[in-house]
């Protein structure tokens, strides 16, 4: 188990920081989670994000995932173990009086126990690692011991992931905001060498055309650009910073 525990892990990790998007692996991830995990239960993966809620399951899941989203009462164990932060444990199905019709519908399909650990990111419950079993009181103390474990790891994979994410981000917009300040600096020279002015007060002729045509002054830049060059503004080259193994190798 411990074999299987640590190559689980090693999966997620390659998965997960190497992909562009932690929503469109959910299900890859699940597979994993039910591979590596003690009798191999069916796995479900749940992320809250800004637009709604995704899922993912373990290809022994997914189907029965995908007819559960439909048909919600939008509160299940999934959902409590994210809004409380705790994991919730249901060792018979048939016992289980909680959370309306949830009971009846997972034993029509078969499923008679499950276990749910919180996903975290930067101390927040975002999700939730959700375990299926045929079988009742599947989910022992070996079990729910490397569900925690398993947890963990993708909580500090999905911090990683989602720090990543939020520069990369940054970085497009630092990009953006420095290429529209390129074009206003060339649209600014010409406008200068035309009217024989200031930087300021190319700034205001550029500003005012912008107002009265309502136009962004970037846009509104660009198209002097192109009139007097016959070509769109090139984009400006942007040196990615050097990485400190690229830099020890040179020296």
């Amino acid at each position: 188990m411990a074999d299987e525990l640590a190559l689980g892990m090693s999966e997620l990790t390659s998965l997960l920081l190497t992909g562009d998007d932690v929503t469109e692996s959910l299900c890859a991830v699940a597979d994993i989670v039910s591979r590596m995990l003690p009798d191999h239960p069916m796995t479900g993966i749940t992320l809250t994000r800004e637009h709604g809620t995704v899922f993912g399951g373990s290809s022994d899941a997914h189907a029965m995932l995908v007819e559960e989203s439909r048909i919600s009462e939008d509160y299940d164990p999934g959902l409590q173990a994210i809004v409380t932060a705790q994991q919730i444990s249901v060792p018979d199905l048939a016992a289980e009086r909680r959370w309306g019709e949830y009971s009846k519908r997972m034993l029509a399909h078969g499923v008679k126990s499950v276990h749910v650990q919180p996903l975290s990111v930067n101390g927040t419950a975002v999700g939730a690692l959700s375990l299926y079993s045929t079988r009742p009181h599947a989910f022992t103390d070996r079990v729910r011991r490397a569900a925690i474990l398993t947890a963990e790891h993708l909580s500090v994979l999905l911090a990683v992931a989602s720090d990543t994410a939020r520069q990369a981000k940054l970085t497009e917009q630092l990009r953006a905001t420095l290429a529209s300040r390129s074009t206003i600096d060339q649209a600014l020279g010409i406008v200068m060498a035309e009217r024989r002015c200031t930087r300021d007060a190319a700034f205001e002729v550029l500003r005012g055309r912008s107002q009265r045509r309502n136009v962004r002054v970037a846009d509104l830049a660009a198209q002097i650009i192109e009139v007097v060059t016959g070509r769109k503004p090139a984009s400006p080259h942007f040196a990615e910073p050097e990485t400190p193994s690229r830099q020890r190798r040179r020296s």
